[in-house]
């Protein structure tokens, strides 16, 4: 093995396991300590590793900086030549099943209003904050927190956010990703206020680096969806990016959820490929024509939205719950009582969290159901990226009962 060739796969290391030994490293490349030590320290001069007796530990602080920046020179593992993008690829297995997701990463600026501002209105802030966001990362973490391996793809700028981006992925504890960066476009980014009144929230979203994804780079990530039981995306990246990464998926006979926020007219291009769309009230009028202020509103939007090809259409209904729309049946699916924080991530909880739970094999009505009580947990902190724990959830399930009403 040629020395860029194992420094690369001691980076790797690093950024797996956060720590080496050199020892152990020397026993694996069958090399001499000293060569390892040789190795350490040039990691070290990067400001990439903290030296410690033994070994070594990752600086995460310097390594996201380094990476933000374009200055780690080791082929084939995060910098290329100039110009191109990079991308930050970390592997690992640790739960039960794998969601494969293609999605954003923004960065949330978020306000605690009194009350949703109206149009000329100024009112002053209770809360402001900086948060990682985007429905991509925070459906990525729901889905980790369920219980399933994930591997997310994304993509980010070369500007100040990026590194906040890969802090926040890497400190998630999702195992594996890909990051990609880009030159053309910053960071995503989003401006929310959320109402204190009820959790209720307003979002404007500027996608930025998101809608950069190339095909190519999707092609790249074949090996993760073949791998995946359940694939998961939104509409916040490039519909050319997600048409391959869709066709990819029916390819490798995949079972495939959208989320189809924000609604873009281009959604129609995609739904025949889709096996489960998870629209809220608003996004389901858009789909349907009809105007959502009841449940039996919902099923005829759900009826109709059937009719593009989507072979199951779950709808949800905020604090009411949810809506499995098939050809064959129609189930209300109530929702798990919550005390109201912030709302604001509650549809990425619960996709996250559905996925998660199809990925275990459970069956769609129990994975819905699960998907409610994670997200009424979720719902309870403060902050879109904010995810429960597995047991919590289970905890949640245990002490509430839900009678699901069969509709048709």
């Amino acid at each position: 093995m040629f020395k860029e060739e194992r420094r690369t796969s001691i980076l790797n290391l690093l950024i797996k396991d956060h720590s080496v030994s050199v020892r152990k490293l020397a026993v694996l490349f069958n090399v001499s300590q000293e060569t390892i030590r040789s190795d350490l320290c040039y990691f070290q001069k990067t400001g990439m590793l903290l030296r410690c007796y033994g070994g070594g530990i990752v600086n995460r602080q310097a390594l996201s900086k380094l990476i933000t920046e374009n200055k780690i020179d080791i082929s084939g593992t995060i910098s290329t030549p100039a110009n191109k993008d990079f991308r930050l690829h970390r592997e690992g297995t640790k739960m039960s099943g794998k969601v494969c997701i293609l999605g954003s990463f923004n960065i949330d600026v978020s306000a605690t209003v009194p009350w949703l501002p109206q149009s000329g209105e100024s009112i002053l802030a209770s809360q402001f904050g900086f948060y990682p966001g985007g429905k991509g990362a925070n459906q990525a973490l729901a889905a980790n927190n369920a219980g399933t391996d994930v591997h997310f793809i994304f993509k980010v700028g070369k500007d100040q956010f990026s590194s906040f981006a890969l802090n926040h992925i890497i400190q998630s504890g999702i195992n594996s990703y890909c990051a990609y960066q880009t030159d053309d476009a910053p960071t995503g980014s989003a401006l929310i206020y959320v109402s204190e009144q009820d959790g209720d929230n307003i979002i404007a979203i500027y996608p930025g680096a998101n809608m950069m994804l190339t095909r190519h780079e999707i092609n790249e990530q074949q090996g993760h969806i073949s791998e995946a039981n359940v694939l998961l995306m939104q509409l916040e990246t490039n519909i050319d990016a997600i048409e391959e990464f869709v066709r990819l998926g029916k390819l490798a006979n995949k079972t495939i959820i959208l989320n189809p926020a924000p609604y873009t007219k281009n959604v129609s291009r995609l739904l025949p490929s889709i096996d489960i769309l998870t629209p809220n009230e608003t996004e389901a009028s858009f789909l349907s024509g009809i105007t959502i202020l009841n449940i039996d509103d919902a099923q005829k939007a759900g009826n109709i939205i059937l009719q593009s090809g989507v072979e199951k259409v779950i709808i949800t209904l905020g604090a009411q719950g949810s809506l499995l729309c098939e050809r064959h049946r129609t189930l209300f699916i109530p929702a798990w009582s919550a005390v109201v924080k912030d709302a604001a991530g509650a549809g990425d909880a619960f996709n996250g969290a559905l996925a998660a739970s199809l990925a275990r094999k459970s069956d769609l009505v129990s994975a819905i159901q699960y998907a409610s009580a994670f997200a009424s947990l979720a719902v309870e902190q403060e902050g879109a990226s904010s995810m429960p724990q597995h047991e919590l959830v289970l905890h949640r399930m245990r002490t509430q009962s839900h009678d699901i009403i069969n509709i048709k």
